[in-house]
């Protein structure tokens, strides 16, 4: 899910340390808030719900709200989740407002699930044209995420991610790639609370579009082991990109 097209980012990274829960649950990594995803899943039978509570667009003159992006998992086995992400409400300045696409998700962890220094993992994932008016380009898409999540010094916790969606041309004769490469890095605050800082960037090869890049960052707090809460921003770094973009949102682990 690249910048440009989802306004949940897609989101944050923590790697997972060597101690589960007294429950024996992993302990909560999500794919929020950042756009890098994590490389691990969610505990086999479990339920996992990511939610963009709202956020704000300003792009040059044009203001966009959007409210209640759902993206909820369940695990189906040790290492593999299935993920449908349930489209936003947009409402724009111009008037139209509506919901946007669906997308489903299937994540698969290689290594790195419950501990060790190094975590990777395969996303595919395909879009279903759910939207209406002018919210979507009424076509399926789809492509690859792949993040890979590694102990940084200092107690980060870092994670890279590449991308490659296939797109429908803007005069709708075929199919084109989408690249997108992020990296991230969290590091804790208090036990309950963490900052992250993350750059990103998103290359189109239709003729018509030019290089968006993202600096994003925000914190995370977390009252309880399943629950936590974030906020940030995400601020356009070219002139393709999105201007800025604050943001609230939590996740639940059930």
């Amino acid at each position: 899910m690249t910048p440009s097209r989802q306004p949940f980012g897609t989101i944050a990274l923590f790697l997972l340390p060597s101690v589960a829960f007294a429950n024996g649950l992993r302990p909560l990594s999500t794919d929020r808030p950042d756009t890098t995803e994590s490389p691990h899943t969610v505990d086999v039978g479990r339920f996992q719900f990511e939610l963009e509570i709202a956020n704000w667009q300003r792009d040059g003159g044009h203001n966009t709200f959007n409210f209640a992006e759902m993206n909820a998992k369940v695990g189906l086995s040790r290492n593999t989740d299935l993920q449908w992400v349930l489209p936003t409400f947009s409402q724009e300045a111009s008037g139209n407002e509506g919901f946007g696409d669906m997308e489903i998700r299937l994540k698969h962890n290689l290594w790195g699930n419950d501990d060790g220094p190094t975590a990777l993992a395969l996303m595919p994932f395909v879009k279903l044209p759910t939207a209406g008016g002018d919210l979507g380009n009424g076509e399926v898409e789809g492509g690859l995420i792949v993040p890979f999540g590694f102990e940084g010094p200092a107690d980060w916790s870092c994670a890279v991610m590449g991308e490659i969606d296939l797109d429908l041309d803007e005069d709708g004769s075929g199919y084109h790639p989408v690249f997108v490469a992020s990296a991230t890095g969290s590091h804790a605050i208090t036990e309950q609370t963490a900052a992250f800082f993350e750059v990103v960037g998103v290359f189109n090869t239709d003729a018509t579009s030019e290089v968006e890049a993202y600096f994003n960052t925000g914190c995370t707090w977390a009252p309880i082991e399943t629950f936590q809460f974030d906020g940030g921003i995400r601020i356009g770094l070219t002139d393709a990109s999105t201007d800025v973009t604050p943001f609230l949102g939590m996740s639940l682990k059930l």
